[in-house]
């Protein structure tokens, strides 16, 4: 299985201020889910739900 487009996108800002290099934030999201990008790959996440999306992705052992 890999991880959900949308269950990365719930954990994010979801304020598509492109700090990732990416124009919105589910840009951002499928990129993570194609082990492209990481958590701390988004500055304005947050710790908590960094963690949070970590924890997520790393039920699919993907590599950052």
């Amino acid at each position: 299985p890999r991880p959900s487009i949308m269950e990365i996108l719930k954990l994010l800002p979801k304020t598509n201020c492109k700090e990732c290099g990416q124009p919105t934030c589910m840009v951002f999201a499928t990129q993570v889910a194609e082990s492209a990008k990481g958590p701390e790959d988004c500055p304005p996440i947050g710790e908590e739900n960094s963690k949070k999306l970590a924890e997520y992705l790393g039920r699919f052992k993907l590599d950052f």
